[in-house]
């Protein structure tokens, strides 16, 4: 493990920053990654379970978390899907915006898709912060 630590932030940390964070530490071998909310939801949405269970990963277990501006500093990569104010984030230099629609209240077809783009992204970001 190295001293790698990828943070993946949404509004409730109840869709796509929990997909993310599950593949990414699914993926990685030398680094891990958290995941976090602005404003987090009671639990996480019970369709990203049911999609992750697809794949193979259980995310049932996972719980929200509340997005803790005092650890940034123990992160080399945020990456937000857009609930953040960039000018006015404290570690603007290590943010990335992944613009991934929210799939809440949509159909479960639509969480596949935010699934398999998610998916895609994080299998490219392991590779470039391991250099596979």
């Amino acid at each position: 493990m190295t001293n790698e630590m990828i943070l993946f932030v949404c509004g409730e940390n109840a869709c796509r920053s929990q997909m993310a964070e599950a593949f990414y530490n699914a993926l990685a071998k030398r680094s891990q990654a958290e995941s976090a909310g602005t404003f987090p939801a009671g639990s996480v949405n019970p369709l990203a379970v049911e999609v992750m269970l697809e794949t193979g990963i259980d995310i049932s277990g996972n719980e929200t978390k509340r997005l803790d501006l005092s650890r940034l500093d123990e992160y080399s990569r945020i990456i937000s899907f857009g609930c953040i104010a960039k000018a006015a984030f404290p570690a603007r230099d290590r943010l990335e915006e992944w613009l991934i629609d929210d799939p809440s209240g949509k159909s479960i077809a639509f969480f596949r898709t935010v699934r398999d783009e998610i998916r895609l992204r994080v299998e490219r970001l392991v590779i470039e912060v391991e250099g596979v």
